[in-house]
């Protein structure tokens, strides 16, 4: 490999970096570096072929390498300005830069760079366009003007001939039609151009033009064979990592493109490209230079070899579940749990990691994961971070460890199969909207030692029919039963320590006919709107 070559590589790897260190550094709770580092490249990976790339060759042919380098700087550049002086969270903003760039920047540099660099084709179909004779069939005894199908002149009966008339010494003798000239003129500019090209290869002594290409655009399908399975190999892998749908239907759409984009790879269209790109010399000149460096096109096969080795690695990587681990000053955190093509329906995260106790389960853990039905947690997790099952609508069982001190917002999100939970009295924080839109959930037990019940916790849990608010919560939050329209008894005991009933707290629930409350306790004015509760004081016992 060239010096330089490997001079460009060593700079596009710095400058991949950097960034993910600062990236990693500068996350609220700290991201780690590998993971950090292929996000980053994987992002690069896309920004280059579907935004850098085009660009570079609409602004330059000649010099598109030049370009697309500049380009690349440019990104890293103002990717490190908005992660130090603008967001931490410049992750979405690379990724909206993608989208953004591939399906508009693009399409519009290429709408307006389409009317530029069409002069050679132009030029060969207005000089054809001016070697079309324009004289008419005349008779050459009375001048008669006659049809092409003529044989006998309409007038005279004179037998037409194909003579230059003697009179005048000029061609005289037809009236010529498109159908006249070469069907080539007939088709538009890029077209004459093409058939124009195959006849010259023809000529050439060339078969099969389409299964050539030079030798430089061989290796750059070969290059695009080898981005296209990492691609399809990243892709089929995120199917194991239940991320939203709109991601999958989001990299199907990038494959897509991405195949036809590179499907146009061929001769006849290079050739092309290269004469718009040079318009000052002979087309025949073009073709006769580029014939000397054609090859036989391969890439088919190595296509579907790609292919199938990117769906082959994948399934036999994901074979079983995969758990990924991050480091903590108690032990570890699992960061995510990913599927296994045997295991789509039970999860166990086990009570040591290398040597250290697993302690807790950071956001998205399990979420948005619509097989599962179980998961087994060992006692030694102290923490569930938010949204740790979200959108886990098949999940009927999970045990709650002992020792369990935190369990985040949105935690068991829209987790529509969960029936009961019980929490350890271990628990100090219950998150907002921990159980909202768990529709099935019919009992749970709150641990003793809460102090809050924050806003949304247990909206929209319609089979949930009797709860034991703690004695030492003291604030129900906004919306925390909105919608529980199953709920009939609330407990609350007469050493309660409730001072406030937010807004809507146990707004709709149709069958919370009484309620009793301390008398300290502020309700606020829509903590029972659209219910038919009877709200009845407790004075404390002396």
């Amino acid at each position: 490999m060239k010096f330089k070559k490997c001079a460009k590589i060593i700079v596009a790897l710095s400058l991949l970096f950097y960034p993910s260190i600062v990236y990693a550094a500068s996350s609220v709770d700290g991201l780690d570096l590998n993971f950090a580092l292929l996000m980053e490249v994987f992002v690069s990976i896309h920004m280059s072929v579907f935004v850098l790339l085009p660009l570079s060759k609409i602004f330059s042919l000649e010099n598109s390498k030049k370009v697309f380098w500049t380009l690349f700087v440019i990104r890293i550049v103002i990717l490190l300005f908005c992660d130090f002086f603008v967001s931490t969270f410049v992750a979405v903003i690379d990724f909206i830069s993608v989208f953004v760039g591939a399906f508009i920047i693009v399409p519009i540099a290429w709408a307006i760079s389409g009317k530029i660099s069409r002069k050679k084709a132009m030029e060969f179909a207005s000089l054809a366009e001016e070697s079309k004779p324009s004289l008419e069939l005349k008779c050459s005894k009375c001048g008669t003007v006659l049809s092409i199908t003529d044989n006998y002149c309409i007038n005279c009966g004179q037998m037409v001939d194909s003579k230059i008339d003697s009179s005048d010494n000029t061609v005289s003798h037809r009236v010529l039609k498109p159908s006249d000239f070469d069907s080539m003129y007939d088709l538009s500019d890029d077209g004459t151009l093409l058939e124009f090209i195959k006849r010259q290869m023809v000529k050439l002594g060339v078969e099969e033009p389409n299964k050539l290409v030079p030798v430089n655009v061989l290796k750059r399908k070969r290059i695009y064979n080898i981005i296209f399975s990492l691609l399809l190999c990243f892709y089929i892998s995120l199917v194991f990592f239940h991320f939203p749908v709109v991601t999958y239907v989001a990299g199907g759409i990038v494959l897509f493109i991405f195949i036809k984009l590179t499907s146009k790879y061929n001769f006849m269209r290079y050739i092309m490209k290269q004469i718009k790109a040079r318009p000052s010399e002979k087309i025949s000149n073009i073709i006769m230079l580029e014939k000397e460096s054609l090859t036989k096109d391969n890439t088919s096969i190595m296509f579907f070899v790609s292919l199938v080795v990117a769906i082959v690695i994948p399934l036999v990587i994901f074979a079983k579940p995969k758990i990924f681990y991050e480091k903590t000053d108690e032990g570890y955190g699992v960061r995510f749990y990913a599927f296994g093509l045997t295991n789509f329906k039970t999860a166990e995260i086990p009570m040591y990691h290398k040597n250290e106790k697993v302690v807790s389960l950071r956001g998205n853990t399990f979420s948005n994961m619509p097989f599962l039905e179980s998961v087994i947690l060992p006692d030694t997790i102290k923490e569930i971070r938010g949204q740790a099952f979200k959108n886990c609508r098949s999940l009927v069982s999970v045990n709650i460890p002992n020792e369990l001190e935190y369990l985040g917002g949105g935690a068991f999100f829209n987790a529509t199969k969960l029936k009961e939970i019980e929490l350890p009295d271990t628990l100090t924080f219950l998150g907002g909207e921990a159980f909202y839109g768990a529709t099935t959930l019919e009992y749970i037990k709150l641990s003793n030692n809460l102090t809050e019940i924050r806003g949304e916790t247990f909206e929209y849990c319609e089979s949930l029919k009797s709860i034991v608010i703690p004695d030492k919560v003291k604030r129900i939050g906004g919306h925390a039963f909105y919608g529980d329209t199953n709920l009939s008894e609330v407990i609350i005991s007469d050493k309660s320590s409730l001072e406030e009933i937010g807004s809507s707290a146990f707004r709709r629930c149709d069958s919370l006919y009484n309620i009793s409350i301390p008398s300290r306790t502020y309700v606020n004015e829509r903590a029972f709107k659209e219910s038919p509760t009877k709200i009845t004081k407790v004075y404390p016992r002396y």
